[in-house]
């Protein structure tokens, strides 16, 4: 009977870390993405990306608006400034060859909070290796600082 507990308990250890391991590969991507981001690396900041990986805003208009990802990542290797994006309360969702990732944010120039709000990510896993194809973000109207408050605590 105690063999029996200890052979479930290694079995549910062995389970949760096999997750953890899983979140943490597609997620793996997106940390690279936004280290390449803080070290103006455009060449680092594509590989992140699936071949016509799509780069998206939607705004408060109701509209979407599409983003050029060669000329954001021209504007990363040029800019002057350290931008740097924080992410809080991360939730992944992933089966097989799929994921998404739900990411509230809070976006840094030169240390300074600039804006903040939800990025959406699909992500494909490709030759072992998971890359962003779809990114599509919003803009928070409100209070960034409440916005940022609010995420950290519902984990």
């Amino acid at each position: 009977m105690y063999i029996k507990k200890i052979i479930l308990l290694l079995f549910v250890l062995q389970s949760f870390t096999s997750i953890a391991n899983e979140k943490t590969q597609v997620l793996s991507p997106i940390n690279t993405m936004f280290d390449a981001m803080r070290e103006h690396d455009s060449k680092k900041f594509l590989k992140q990306f699936t071949q016509e990986a799509i780069l998206e805003r939607a705004t408060t208009h109701d509209e979407i608006k599409k983003s050029d990802l060669m000329k954001f990542a021209e504007f990363i290797e040029g800019s002057k400034k350290h931008l740097d994006e924080k992410l809080f309360n991360i939730k992944v969702q992933e089966s097989g060859n799929l994921a998404s990732v739900w990411a509230p944010f809070a976006f840094y120039v030169d240390g300074k909070l600039s804006h903040c709000g939800v990025n959406s990510f699909q992500l494909i896993k490709q030759n072992e290796q998971w890359k962003i194809r779809y990114l599509i973000d919003n803009v928070y109207q409100g209070d960034c600082q409440t916005f940022i408050e609010q995420h950290k605590k519902s984990r």
